[in-house]
């Protein structure tokens, strides 16, 4: 089957739309013609692009991932000295991204939030997907856990588990508070949420029991 060639503008434009009319409405209740008017181009064409529905939203999907990877300053994570340092710092440089480029970020939102009761064929697709964006995440934290004392008995995959279970969890509290306070705009402004995180880490990295 012939390579579909595709108008880098056209197709950018289409990907930016869905975005922004996925994140606010979800998968079932986006029209692919709405989407199609609002990038300026016919039902016909994003189609064409796109062959589906689905594949759109595959396709938005990979798009909004691919710009973040594209906008990440990998030295938040290489430069930290500490674990605690390092996920803090990250995690208040990613909600920067956050508030500079809303579109993307409530598309990844509502993606994740409505997993479950999207199409199983898509459902599938998309938890590849998330399988793989996890793996890359935890990348960027483990060379700094490998440098971690840990004690006798802890293996580091379970720090990294539960590390990444305090992170998923956290993430999403985040995103719910971010939605209850459209307010907040700077991330001054979510400094006492940032301060939670960071004493949650060191709970987690010391423990929570006194020293006898």
């Amino acid at each position: 089957m012939a390579e579909v060639q595709k108008d880098p503008e056209k197709e950018a434009a289409m990907l930016l739309v869905s975005a922004e009319l996925f994140g606010q409405a979800g998968f079932r209740e986006t029209k692919t013609e709405v989407i199609a008017k609002a990038a300026g181009v016919s039902k016909g064409l994003v189609f064409h692009y796109f062959g589906n529905k689905s594949q759109l939203y595959l396709a938005t999907y990979d798009y909004v991932t691919q710009f973040f990877y594209d906008h990440l300053d990998l030295s938040v994570w290489q430069k930290a000295n500490d674990l605690i340092e390092m996920v803090v710092e990250s995690t208040t440089y990613k909600i920067q991204l956050q508030l500079d480029f809303p579109i993307q970020f409530q598309f990844l939102m509502r993606a994740y939030g409505e997993m479950n009761s999207l199409p199983e064929s898509l459902k599938q697709a998309l938890t590849e997907r998330l399988t793989a964006d996890v793996s890359t995440s935890l990348a960027l934290v483990e060379p700094l856990t490998a440098k971690l004392p840990l004690k006798e008995g802890i293996s580091r995959e379970e720090v990294n588990d539960l590390l990444n279970l305090l992170l998923s969890a956290e993430t999403q509290r985040i995103q719910k508070e971010l939605a209850l306070h459209p307010e907040w705009q700077t991330v001054e402004d979510l400094a006492p949420v940032i301060q939670r995180l960071r004493r949650e880490l060191t709970i987690l990295q010391f423990g929570f029991m006194p020293e006898d």
